[in-house]
């Protein structure tokens, strides 16, 4: 056998072991790893259901994708990590990026990982999920590594408070101008029109920061300031306005129910966990606040022995 076949017989034989591994793949959530001939990690992915995923990328039938051809022609091994959740996978996944820089991973290679909620810093804010933090006076809240967690929280701000969902700058100079019109939200009561000035500077700072208070867990904290507005409003005659806090309270009161209440105090805490075990540790944070929890955050570390 001369030099020249050698190379042809080390990519067969790997095309063997790879296939075996495709053919009795987890079904389990997870991260892949994808190596070329020098045992070099090319590529890192999660997936809810690893054996679904990972030979989707076999599979003419998949997506053409020049950028994915060029990487699968690469491939000669995977590797699999099974985790307990699809969360643990992509707290992984971002872990094994950041360490390992992937050629062919494009996102995820800095620290901006997991989202945030933004209150931005306008004469009339938005809130809505980002994973870009820009040092122009907005106020961030997070990360959250629980992204379900993080949608809830902004389905219930949505659902009490009738925040601008728009992308327009909107101040004073636009409204006196009559530059933007009220859209399709303000019609269906989604939003209080800010952009024709028919809500006031005033109230909706003050709708922003009542969302702040959910965002920072500081629902009955909230509760109790409602309802006192609810009460003077009505001693003042101003019905409609009473009836709105009625029904935000309400809503929150919901919203506080269905949270699990770990300490009888009811205070802001802290929680600190750390499990490990030879190199690796997993360390996770839970934010009590009012003594519940409002949310949890996972951090995988390697170099921990000793």
């Amino acid at each position: 056998m001369n030099d020249s076949e050698t190379p042809n017989i080390s990519l067969a034989k790997d095309a063997i072991v790879l296939g075996e591994k495709l053919n009795h793949l987890p079904t389990q959530p997870g991260v892949y790893q994808f190596k070329n001939g020098a045992g070099e990690v090319v590529y890192v992915g999660k997936a809810v259901n690893l054996r679904n995923r990972v030979r989707q990328y076999f599979q003419k039938s998949y997506r053409p994708d020049p950028r994915r051809e060029a990487m699968v022609s690469k491939i000669r091994d995977v590797e699999l990590i099974v985790t307990d959740s699809e969360v643990e996978a992509l707290i992984l996944e971002t872990t094994l990026i950041k360490k390992l820089k992937p050629r062919y991973n494009i996102d995820l290679k800095d620290d901006k990982s997991f989202p945030y909620i933004v209150v931005t810093n306008e004469p009339f804010p938005r809130v809505f999920a980002t994973r870009r933090i820009i040092r122009d006076g907005s106020r961030y809240f997070g990360p959250y590594t629980d992204v379900k967690n993080m949608h809830a929280s902004l389905k219930l701000i949505r659902e009490i408070y009738k925040v601008r969902s728009c992308n327009y700058h909107i101040d004073d100079e636009s409204i006196r101008k009559k530059s933007i019109r009220v859209c399709f939200d303000y019609h269906i009561k989604k939003c209080e029109g800010p952009c024709e000035g028919l809500v006031t500077r005033e109230r909706y700072r003050e709708m922003i920061e009542d969302v702040v208070h959910i965002l920072r867990g500081k629902t009955t904290a909230l509760v109790r300031s409602l309802d006192h507005r609810m009460q003077q409003a009505s001693e003042e005659f101003r019905y409609e306005d009473a009836a709105r806090f009625r029904d935000e309270i309400r809503q929150l009161e919901v919203y506080n129910n269905r949270q699990k209440v770990i300490d009888a105090e009811l205070v802001d805490r802290d929680l600190f966990a750390l499990a490990a075990e030879g190199n690796d540790a997993c360390g996770v944070i839970f934010k009590v606040r009012e003594g519940k929890v409002n949310g949890r955050q996972h951090y995988y570390m390697t170099g921990v022995e000793g």
